[in-house]
C-alpha cells in the first residue's frame, strides 16, 4: 500500500479496501453503499477516506498491484525450472482473484497514464522466467501478454464456468509449455 497510515484509520482504510477487492471481484458496478456496508463503515466513513469513487479505484489498483507483487515474489519465479516457477506465480496470482482482470481493465485506470505507467511495472521475475522457457519463436513482449491473457482466462473460467482451481492451473500451463494446436 502506498500509504504509511497505522493505527485505527490504517485499518478502516484496509478494511475499506478489502471490502472493495471482494465486493468488486464479484460485480465492478456494485455501488459504493455495498463496499461500505461489505467494510462494516458507513457511507460518510467510506467519502472521508475516498471522496470519490475514482478515488476509491485508483487507492485499489495500487493496492491490488501491491498484493500482487508481494504473491509474486513470494511464488520465487527465479527458483527451479521455469515450468515450476511460473506454476507458483499462475498460483499465486489465482489466489488473489478476479479483482486483478477487474480493476486493471476499469474505465478510472485506463484513462489515467501515470497509475497504468506504474501498474505496468513488477513483473519482471516472470518476464525472466518467460525467457528463461521461450523457444524464441515469438516477438519480443508476447510471452507476458499471453501469460497474463491465460490468468485473465483463468479467472473468466472459475467465475462463469465454475471450473475448479486445479483444472484452471493446469489448462494454463499446458497452453503455455504445450501450446494449444498440434503442429501438421
Amino acid at each position: 500500500m502506498t500509504s504509511l497510515e497505522t493505527g485505527a484509520r490504517g485499518r478502516t482504510r484496509r478494511a475499506i479496501l478489502d471490502a472493495a477487492m471482494s465486493v468488486l471481484s464479484a460485480n465492478p458496478a456494485a455501488p459504493l453503499a455495498d463496499i461500505a456496508t461489505a467494510a462494516d463503515v458507513g457511507r460518510s466513513t467510506l467519502h472521508r477516506y475516498f471522496p470519490e469513487r475514482t478515488d476509491l479505484i485508483r487507492a485499489l489498483a495500487l493496492h491490488v498491484h501491491e498484493i500482487s507483487q508481494a504473491a509474486i515474489n513470494a511464488a520465487d519465479p527465479a527458483s527451479g525450472t521455469p515450468a515450476q516457477a511460473l506454476r507458483r506465480v499462475v498460483e499465486s496470482q489465482l489466489d488473489i482473484g478476479p479483482i486483478v482482470a477487474n480493476i486493471y481493465m476499469d474505465p478510472n485506470v485506463l484513462a489515467d497514464p501515470a497509475l497504468l505507467s506504474h501498474l505496468d511495472t513488477g513483473d519482471d521475475a516472470i518476464i525472466d522466467a518467460l525467457q528463461r522457457a521461450s523457444t524464441g519463436k515469438v516477438p519480443p513482449g508476447w510471452a507476458r501478454r499471453a501469460f497474463w491473457a491465460l490468468l485473465e482466462a483463468g479467472f473468466d473460467a472459475a467465475r462463469h464456468d465454475g471450473m475448479p482451481r486445479h483444472e484452471i492451473v493446469d489448462a494454463i500451463m499446458t497452453s503455455l509449455t504445450e501450446g494449444l494446436i498440434s503442429p501438421g
